[in-house]
Order: C-alpha cells, then structure tokens, then sequence
C-alpha cells in the first residue's frame, strides 16, 4: 500500500509537456506567446518615416522628425538644432472621412517625443513646415 503525496507541477514542466501526434512523433507543447528575440525583430523591421524642415537661424541645421505607423495613436519624435521655435503640421489621412492636421510646435534646440491620437483608421503621411 502506497500513500498518496501532494504532487507539485512547476511552470517549466507544464510548458515542457509532451504531446502525442498521430503518426506516433511526440511535439513540445506550446503556449502560443512569441519568443522574447522575434518580438524584438519585429518591433526592429516596422517601417520609420523621416520628415525634417530648414532652419533660418543658423543656416544649414535642421528640426528632425521620425515616426512609426501606430493603430490608434502615433508618436513622433524630434530633435531641433534651430535656435528658434519651430511649428510643424502633421497630415493625416483618414480612410473613413476626411483628412486633418495636426500641429506640433519645439523650442529650439531641444529633442523629445509628443503623442498624438489619431484615431483607428488614421495615418501620419508627411509633416510639413507652418501649422
């Protein structure tokens, strides 16, 4: 006659277990969650777009912009080497009604980010110089 001991399973052995297939071949089961480093590859390969506009003081520098395609909201990141303020419009298109602008003003010489909502079926297309 045996006793019966508590059995304690760890989460390394649940996600460990194997999995008869038909054809007799065993599989590790699988939680459905990506791996950490293809996760990672996909954030890397989503497309960047890149806008900048000249400066008038001093000649030859440049506010910087870059953004991603975001669903619901995009965030644009800047970098402004002018010694002014800079005022920037933000086109989106809407594939539902119609398209609208946005406006985003930096102070000169500085770098940051600014969330914009957009909405679901919206996308940043161009920014352009004057809001």
């Amino acid at each position: 006659m045996t006793k019966n001991l508590p059995v304690m399973i760890s989460m390394a052995a649940i996600a460990g277990v194997l999995t008869t297939l038909p054809g007799g071949t065993a599989q590790a089961a699988t939680s459905g969650a990506t791996s950490a480093p293809a996760a990672q590859g996909a954030r890397q390969t989503a497309i960047k777009h890149k806008a900048s506009i000249k400066c008038t003081r001093p000649k030859g520098a440049k506010t910087n912009y870059s953004w991603g395609d975001g669903s619901m909201s995009v965030t644009v990141y800047f970098n402004n080497h002018c010694s002014h303020q800079v005022r920037a419009k933000l086109h989106i298109k809407n594939s539902i009604g119609g398209n609208f602008t946005k406006c985003l003003v930096t102070n000169g010489g500085t770098k940051g980010r600014k969330k914009f909502n957009i909405g679901l079926a919206s996308t940043l297309t161009e920014i352009t110089k004057g809001c």
